[in-house]
């Protein structure tokens, strides 16, 4: 099963694993949820983080329930400064 997973709003504070295009791909074995995913990335804390799968949001009391499918396109938002 693969899923990307897209970071907008990071800046310096993106995990290691991701590209410089702040995208990276992961093959998983077995269903998953959201947040294992975002564990398995390095991202312990979801403060100020928004998860979109294609154009839904997938509301943080759900990530640890719904389960993810092959070919998920995620973007993961950071809450950053700025105006």
């Amino acid at each position: 099963m693969t899923i990307e997973i897209k970071l907008f709003g990071f800046g310096d504070d993106r995990p290691p694993s991701f590209s410089n295009d702040n995208t990276i791909r992961l093959d998983v074995d077995t269903p998953t949820t959201p947040w294992l995913l975002l564990r398995a990335i390095g991202i312990t804390d979801a403060t100020g983080l928004v998860l979109m799968n294609a154009d839904q949001v997938i509301p943080q009391r759900q990530w640890n329930d719904a389960i993810l499918q092959d070919f998920d396109r995620l973007t993961l938002l950071s809450a950053f400064e700025g105006g």
